[in-house]
């Protein structure tokens, strides 16, 4: 079993539990990282939702695929692991192509597509003030768009979209308005 992980999953060792075989950096050409997904409970609130990664579909750019991390399982770990990440995910797996150095192998992922989902993206400045104004029980939307960025680049990932994004609350945190 092949696992794709594009945000916290590449970075909290949770497949340690999960008698992890290899993990191996990888990409899913087609797909990019998005923030598009409403955080009611850890990052923000039903007033103030906060912004969470996701993975869709890459409209713009085929030759940018998003890097992640392959993690590959014995396959009887399958049901135990989809148990535990479909809660963690709030979202069932699917399966895409994933590219290794050595081969393309077909990875489970967790792609959200359900009511928190904002369908149609929303402006840069728009995006940086939820970011801004969000904060539930795990923190500050702020604070996760600055995680998920350092965890990035610990890894040697640049990501157009999550750069961006970063770069817009920044200047909005400093004043910076772009409306």
């Amino acid at each position: 079993m092949w696992l794709f992980g594009y945000g916290s999953l590449m970075w909290d060792d949770w497949e340690r539990r999960y008698a992890c075989v290899r993990r191996v950096s990888a990409e899913a050409p087609g797909y990019r990282r998005i923030f598009n997904k409403k955080s009611l409970e850890r990052w923000g609130t039903y007033d103030a939702p906060g912004l969470t990664l996701n993975l869709a579909l890459h409209e713009r750019d085929e030759d940018d695929p998003c890097r992640g991390i392959a993690f590959e399982f014995p396959d009887t770990r399958q049901a135990e692991i989809e148990d535990y990440l479909s809660v963690r995910e709030t979202c069932m797996a699917c399966d895409i192509a994933v590219a290794l150095p050595e081969e393309t192998v077909s990875a489970r992922t967790y792609i959200y597509d359900g009511p928190r989902l904002i369908e149609h993206g929303l402006p840069l400045h728009k995006c940086a003030r939820m970011i801004l104004s969000a904060e539930g029980v795990a923190g500050s939307s702020y604070d996760y768009i600055r995680n998920v960025r350092a965890h990035l680049e610990g890894l040697g990932v640049v990501d157009r979209e999550v750069d961006t994004l970063w770069r817009a609350v920044l200047a909005l945190k400093n004043g910076d308005r772009d409306d």
